[in-house]
């Protein structure tokens, strides 16, 4: 592993501050309307859970850091990111922290990144695995349950498809396992009657160039959003001429994390109304690409590729706060 000085603890805790004082000036200065889209299903999605306020925002507020620390550990058991320095998520954070819609309130974007987490820190055990078929059904699993309460979720089954090939470890059996796991949830459901056949609803899409995007309130967010797709492909593609000849392993990870953040972007344009549910995700992914640049180029100044971006998103937080 590649040693070098980085942002330390000291970058870290900053950021830590930083986070969570945004995270409470958008809980006193809430924005002055919600995004809609927030679908589930067959179940009610998280913005319509009968939850306290101050509960609602402390326990995204913790969930969010959790997906932070969750990333930095899942680094340090697959070692896909060739540095021990919490770029990670000090960069999540940073960009989770920015927009008020994700974090003064518990939304579907928080609880799908964890899901992602759970569903990459079981895929990542698996690779080049004979028999990967408990991984996939659990994955599956995890994605049907979540789609009850945001359709957002089924979108990421492309990812994990594509990532198990590529990490060699999906063959027909996985892809039964797969579908067994997508299936069963809503099998159980429906027939124990916890789940009555008429809560099925058809998901509204909204594609990027609706009214819905002229809304004056989410400009400076849209713009915020579509810098992060471009400047978090741009890394992509940057940190992928390193990846591609070094350890295949690695290059595999990476290559699945890149898979979300393309399913994202391509989900936030596509379902423009319900943007918020992949935001959380897509921020993750932007995060790896920060920290594999730091770390692939040897950065000497590498509190700046923090910093800069940190500073402009911080500005786009103030620019939605203002706004609103």
């Amino acid at each position: 592993m590649i040693h070098y000085k980085g942002i330390g603890k000291t970058g870290l805790a900053l950021a830590v501050v930083a986070m969570l004082a945004m995270t409470a000036v958008s809980f006193v200065c809430r924005p002055a309307i919600r995004i809609s889209g927030e679908l589930g299903i067959c179940l009610p999605s998280p913005n319509l859970w009968d939850i306290n306020p101050v509960s609602s925002w402390i326990m995204n507020t913790v969930l969010l850091g959790a997906v932070a620390a969750g990333g930095f550990f899942l680094n340090r058991t697959h070692n896909f990111i060739r540095s021990t320095q919490p770029v990670l998520p000090a960069m999540f954070l940073l960009l989770a922290g920015s927009n008020p819609w994700l974090n003064y309130y518990l939304s579907s974007s928080t609880l799908i990144c964890v899901v992602n987490l759970m569903a990459l820190s079981v895929l990542f055990g698996e690779y080049g695995s004979r028999n990967a078929t408990q991984t996939m059904f659990a994955i599956g699993t995890f994605i049907s349950i979540g789609s009850m309460f945001q359709y957002a979720m089924l979108p990421m089954t492309v990812a994990y498809i594509l990532g198990a090939i590529i990490m060699k470890a999906f063959r027909f059996k996985e892809f039964l396992a797969l579908g067994m796991g997508l299936v069963s949830p809503y099998w159980v459901g429906v027939g124990l009657g916890l789940i009555s056949p008429d809560a099925f609803e058809v998901p509204d899409i909204t594609n990027l160039f609706s009214d819905f995007a002229k809304a004056s309130e989410t400009f400076v967010m849209v713009v915020s959003v579509g810098i992060a797709i471009v400047f978090g492909g741009l890394l992509a593609l940057n940190n992928s001429i390193k990846l591609y000849a070094g350890n295949s392993r690695v290059n595999a990870l990476n290559m699945t994390v890149t898979l979300l953040g393309f399913v994202s972007s391509v989900c936030i344009i596509v379902d423009f109304s319900n943007m918020l549910a992949y935001l959380g995700t897509l921020y993750f992914y932007v995060a790896v690409q920060v920290s594999n640049l730091c770390a692939l180029w040897k950065m000497k100044r590498e509190w700046l590729a923090v910093l800069i971006p940190g500073v402009i998103y911080i500005g786009f937080f103030l620019g939605m706060i203002l706004g609103g």
